[in-house]
Protein backbone atom coordinates (compact mmCIF):
# COMPACT_ATOMS: atom_id res chain seq x y z
CA UNK A 1 0.00 0.00 0.00
CA UNK A 2 1.50 3.17 -1.07
CA UNK A 3 2.36 5.72 1.90
CA UNK A 4 0.08 8.94 1.83
CA UNK A 5 2.85 11.82 2.04
CA UNK A 6 0.40 13.92 3.60
CA UNK A 7 -0.37 11.33 6.65
CA UNK A 8 1.54 10.55 9.43
CA UNK A 9 2.92 7.08 10.05
CA UNK A 10 0.65 7.18 13.28
CA UNK A 11 -2.41 7.98 10.92
CA UNK A 12 -1.22 5.00 8.28
CA UNK A 13 -1.08 2.37 11.11
CA UNK A 14 -4.59 3.65 12.98
CA UNK A 15 -6.27 4.59 10.00
CA UNK A 16 -7.72 7.41 11.71
CA UNK A 17 -6.79 11.12 11.81
CA UNK A 18 -7.90 11.85 15.35
CA UNK A 19 -4.99 13.34 17.49
CA UNK A 20 -4.11 11.06 20.77
CA UNK A 21 -5.44 12.62 24.10
CA UNK A 22 -2.12 13.88 24.99
CA UNK A 23 -1.55 15.79 21.72
CA UNK A 24 -4.90 17.38 21.03
CA UNK A 25 -3.74 18.97 24.29
CA UNK A 26 -0.99 20.41 23.73
CA UNK A 27 -1.01 24.16 22.87
CA UNK A 28 -0.52 24.70 19.19
CA UNK A 29 2.27 27.18 18.32
CA UNK A 30 -0.47 30.23 17.60
CA UNK A 31 -1.78 29.56 21.27
CA UNK A 32 1.54 29.49 22.80
CA UNK A 33 2.13 32.90 20.73
CA UNK A 34 -1.19 34.52 22.14
CA UNK A 35 -0.21 33.57 25.55
CA UNK A 36 3.30 35.20 25.43
CA UNK A 37 2.08 38.24 23.96
CA UNK A 38 -0.68 38.58 26.36
CA UNK A 39 1.69 38.45 29.22
CA UNK A 40 4.03 40.78 27.50
CA UNK A 41 0.87 43.08 27.09
CA UNK A 42 0.26 43.03 30.67
CA UNK A 43 3.38 45.44 31.69
CA UNK A 44 2.14 48.05 29.21
CA UNK A 45 -1.34 47.73 30.50
CA UNK A 46 0.23 48.68 34.09
CA UNK A 47 2.11 51.47 32.59
CA UNK A 48 -0.74 52.71 30.64
CA UNK A 49 -2.75 53.35 33.70
CA UNK A 50 0.28 54.59 35.26
CA UNK A 51 0.72 57.67 32.80
CA UNK A 52 -3.19 58.05 31.98
CA UNK A 53 -3.95 58.28 35.80
CA UNK A 54 -0.54 59.79 37.62
CA UNK A 55 0.44 62.07 34.63
CA UNK A 56 -2.05 62.52 31.71
CA UNK A 57 -5.09 63.44 34.14
CA UNK A 58 -3.18 65.17 36.79
CA UNK A 59 -2.22 67.44 34.07
CA UNK A 60 -4.97 67.92 32.64
CA UNK A 61 -6.47 68.98 35.80
CA UNK A 62 -4.07 71.13 36.79
CA UNK A 63 -4.64 73.04 33.66
CA UNK A 64 -8.33 73.74 34.06
CA UNK A 65 -7.49 75.06 37.38
CA UNK A 66 -4.51 77.34 35.95
CA UNK A 67 -1.41 76.05 37.15
CA UNK A 68 1.18 74.76 34.24
CA UNK A 69 2.21 71.25 34.12
CA UNK A 70 5.40 71.71 35.64
CA UNK A 71 4.21 72.94 38.54
CA UNK A 72 1.88 69.63 38.81
CA UNK A 73 4.42 67.23 37.96
CA UNK A 74 6.28 68.69 40.91
CA UNK A 75 3.00 67.96 43.41
CA UNK A 76 2.38 65.07 41.53
CA UNK A 77 6.46 63.95 42.69
CA UNK A 78 5.69 65.11 45.99
CA UNK A 79 2.43 62.80 46.39
CA UNK A 80 4.79 59.84 45.41
CA UNK A 81 7.41 60.79 47.83
CA UNK A 82 5.44 62.02 50.65
CA UNK A 83 2.15 60.17 50.10
CA UNK A 84 -0.22 60.83 52.87
CA UNK A 85 1.41 64.71 53.77
CA UNK A 86 1.54 65.28 49.94
CA UNK A 87 -0.61 68.26 50.48
CA UNK A 88 1.09 70.77 52.25
CA UNK A 89 3.60 70.97 49.22
CA UNK A 90 0.66 71.93 46.84
CA UNK A 91 -0.43 74.08 48.65
CA UNK A 92 2.91 75.77 49.24
CA UNK A 93 2.94 75.32 45.39
CA UNK A 94 0.10 77.24 44.86
CA UNK A 95 -2.04 74.63 43.21
CA UNK A 96 -6.18 75.38 44.61
CA UNK A 97 -7.28 72.98 46.50
CA UNK A 98 -10.28 71.48 45.12
CA UNK A 99 -7.74 70.36 42.41
CA UNK A 100 -5.05 69.46 44.60
CA UNK A 101 -7.25 67.19 45.87
CA UNK A 102 -8.52 65.61 42.99
CA UNK A 103 -5.19 65.56 41.41
CA UNK A 104 -4.02 63.38 45.30
CA UNK A 105 -7.11 61.68 44.10
CA UNK A 106 -6.18 60.34 40.31
CA UNK A 107 -2.66 59.59 41.70
CA UNK A 108 -4.11 57.25 44.23
CA UNK A 109 -6.17 55.25 41.81
CA UNK A 110 -3.72 54.93 39.16
CA UNK A 111 -1.20 53.58 42.04
CA UNK A 112 -3.51 50.76 43.35
CA UNK A 113 -4.49 49.74 39.88
CA UNK A 114 -0.56 49.74 38.90
CA UNK A 115 0.18 47.51 42.30
CA UNK A 116 -2.88 45.14 41.77
CA UNK A 117 -1.44 44.51 37.82
CA UNK A 118 2.12 44.19 39.09
CA UNK A 119 0.86 41.43 41.97
CA UNK A 120 -0.87 39.75 39.23
CA UNK A 121 2.01 40.06 36.62
CA UNK A 122 4.47 38.19 39.55
CA UNK A 123 1.94 35.67 40.88
CA UNK A 124 1.51 33.80 37.28
CA UNK A 125 5.05 33.36 37.06
CA UNK A 126 5.15 32.27 40.70
CA UNK A 127 4.09 28.62 41.72
CA UNK A 128 5.59 29.63 45.38
CA UNK A 129 3.44 32.51 45.38
CA UNK A 130 0.27 30.88 44.08
CA UNK A 131 0.64 28.05 46.84
CA UNK A 132 1.55 30.80 49.50
CA UNK A 133 -1.92 32.65 48.50
CA UNK A 134 -4.18 29.32 48.82
CA UNK A 135 -2.45 29.38 52.46
CA UNK A 136 -3.78 32.76 53.02
CA UNK A 137 -7.06 31.99 51.74
CA UNK A 138 -7.46 28.90 53.57
CA UNK A 139 -6.73 30.22 57.01
CA UNK A 140 -8.80 33.54 56.24
CA UNK A 141 -11.61 30.78 55.15
CA UNK A 142 -12.31 29.59 58.50
CA UNK A 143 -13.17 33.13 60.09
CA UNK A 144 -16.26 34.67 58.68
CA UNK A 145 -15.82 37.67 60.18
CA UNK A 146 -12.73 38.88 58.50
CA UNK A 147 -14.22 37.86 55.15
CA UNK A 148 -16.66 39.78 55.46
CA UNK A 149 -15.29 42.63 57.00
CA UNK A 150 -11.67 42.25 57.15
CA UNK A 151 -11.29 44.48 54.30
CA UNK A 152 -12.41 47.02 55.96
CA UNK A 153 -8.83 47.65 57.77
CA UNK A 154 -7.64 48.82 54.78
CA UNK A 155 -9.20 52.63 55.68
CA UNK A 156 -7.12 52.83 58.52
CA UNK A 157 -4.02 50.50 57.09
CA UNK A 158 -3.40 53.60 54.26
CA UNK A 159 -2.38 56.01 57.06
CA UNK A 160 0.45 53.87 58.54
CA UNK A 161 3.79 55.19 57.25
CA UNK A 162 5.78 52.58 55.56
CA UNK A 163 2.84 50.85 54.14
CA UNK A 164 0.35 53.60 52.58
CA UNK A 165 -0.04 54.31 49.11
CA UNK A 166 1.91 51.37 48.36
CA UNK A 167 1.59 48.48 50.64
CA UNK A 168 -2.14 48.96 51.01
CA UNK A 169 -2.90 47.54 47.71
CA UNK A 170 -0.46 44.57 48.23
CA UNK A 171 -2.19 44.03 51.30
CA UNK A 172 -5.59 43.85 49.75
CA UNK A 173 -4.07 41.68 46.74
CA UNK A 174 -2.52 39.34 48.96
CA UNK A 175 -5.74 38.78 51.14
CA UNK A 176 -7.83 38.49 47.78
CA UNK A 177 -10.21 41.19 48.91
CA UNK A 178 -12.49 42.01 45.90
CA UNK A 179 -10.77 44.63 44.03
CA UNK A 180 -13.81 47.10 43.45
CA UNK A 181 -14.62 47.47 47.03
CA UNK A 182 -10.72 47.60 47.73
CA UNK A 183 -10.46 50.40 45.97
CA UNK A 184 -13.63 52.05 47.36
CA UNK A 185 -12.03 51.63 50.92
CA UNK A 186 -8.18 52.31 49.88
CA UNK A 187 -9.78 55.80 48.67
CA UNK A 188 -11.54 56.22 51.02
CA UNK A 189 -9.27 56.16 53.76
CA UNK A 190 -6.75 58.07 51.49
CA UNK A 191 -8.84 61.31 50.95
CA UNK A 192 -9.59 61.69 54.76
CA UNK A 193 -6.14 61.10 55.01
CA UNK A 194 -5.45 64.17 52.53
CA UNK A 195 -8.46 66.40 54.06
CA UNK A 196 -7.30 65.94 57.13
CA UNK A 197 -3.69 67.14 56.79
CA UNK A 198 -4.94 69.98 54.69
CA UNK A 199 -7.30 71.38 56.80
CA UNK A 200 -4.33 71.26 59.59
CA UNK A 201 -2.15 72.91 57.04
CA UNK A 202 -4.83 75.85 56.51
CA UNK A 203 -5.37 75.95 60.02
CA UNK A 204 -1.53 76.62 60.65
CA UNK A 205 -1.46 78.80 57.55
CA UNK A 206 -4.09 81.11 59.03
CA UNK A 207 -2.47 81.70 62.67
CA UNK A 208 0.71 82.78 60.94
CA UNK A 209 1.52 85.90 60.44
CA UNK A 210 1.37 87.57 57.23
CA UNK A 211 4.47 87.93 55.05
CA UNK A 212 5.96 91.12 54.89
Amino acid sequence: MPRDPGRSSREVISGSTDLLPEEANLPSVMEKDALDELGMRRPVIAAAWLAGLILILPVAIGFAGGSPPHRVLGFVTAILLLQGLAPPAGIGMGLPVPHLLLITTSVAIGVFLGVFIICDIFSNRSARIMRWIGKIQATMGKYRFLNRYGDLMLVPIIWMPGIGLYGTPAVAWFLHWRRPRSILLMLTGWVIACLVVTGVTEAILTMLPPPF
